[in-house]
């Protein structure tokens, strides 16, 4: 099947400079929130786009599941409905290759900070991993009539508590704002140690998906 206009929705704007290596396409970045999201999908909209992708990190939920996983989701769980993702658009993605883990995905409006909430979703979804990406990608496709299909990469495992920091540090446009990392990391110093084992995921994550783009097609 041939893609002639796919959109890509990211949270973070190093994730956009990656997927703009997938395919040409329209890329836009949410900034890792809900209002971002849905005014980047809006931008997307304009765009005329016949197939769409939710793409870069997601939060391990599945406790065997490890940091630089690559996830093609089958299915994207939100507010308690399933949305089956395109099954031609997943195999060009890559879904039949064997470093690729299959699962659902369950969508979340919010960063999922602990390991104890993290355990607690995984019971009672068995959903693989969690983003604030694909249920609104997966609602707009519905909406719009078109494929889309989820490539994400496991960063933070089951078992990793995230900084408090991590839910304030990105800008609009989705790019680190290291003065208010700063800020935080001066006020609560105790964070240091978490985003140390933070950043060692996400450059895990980073790498591993930057080598599956590499070979991809």
């Amino acid at each position: 099947m041939i893609y002639n206009r796919l959109g890509i929705l990211v949270g973070m704007d190093f994730e956009a400079r990656l997927a703009s290596t997938l395919a040409p396409a329209a890329v836009e970045t949410s900034g890792a929130n809900y209002l971002g999201a849905k005014k980047a999908l809006e931008r997307l909209s304009v765009e005329k786009i016949d197939s769409i992708v939710s793409f870069g990190f997601a939060a391990g939920l599945d406790p065997v599941i490890k940091a630089g996983t690559i996830l093609l989701s089958h299915s994207v769980v939100a507010e308690n409905r399933e949305y089956h993702a395109d099954a031609e658009l997943r195999t060009w993605l890559g879904a039949e290759k064997s470093e690729v883990k299959l699962g659902s995905l369950l969508h979340s409006n919010e960063i999922v900070t602990s390991a104890q909430k993290k355990e607690r979703l995984f019971k009672d979804s068995a959903c693989l991993a969690v983003d604030m990406e694909s249920g609104l990608v997966a609602q707009f496709a519905q909406e719009k009539h078109i494929p889309f299909a989820v490539l994400r990469v496991v960063c933070d495992t089951a078992s990793r508590n995230l900084p408090p920091l991590v839910s304030s540090v990105l800008t609009q446009d989705g790019k680190l704002n290291f003065s208010r990392i700063a800020g935080s990391l001066l006020t609560c110093p105790f964070q240091i140690k978490d985003l140390f084992g933070v950043g060692m995921d996400m450059t895990r994550a980073y790498w591993h998906l930057k080598r599956y783009l590499a070979n991809f097609h």
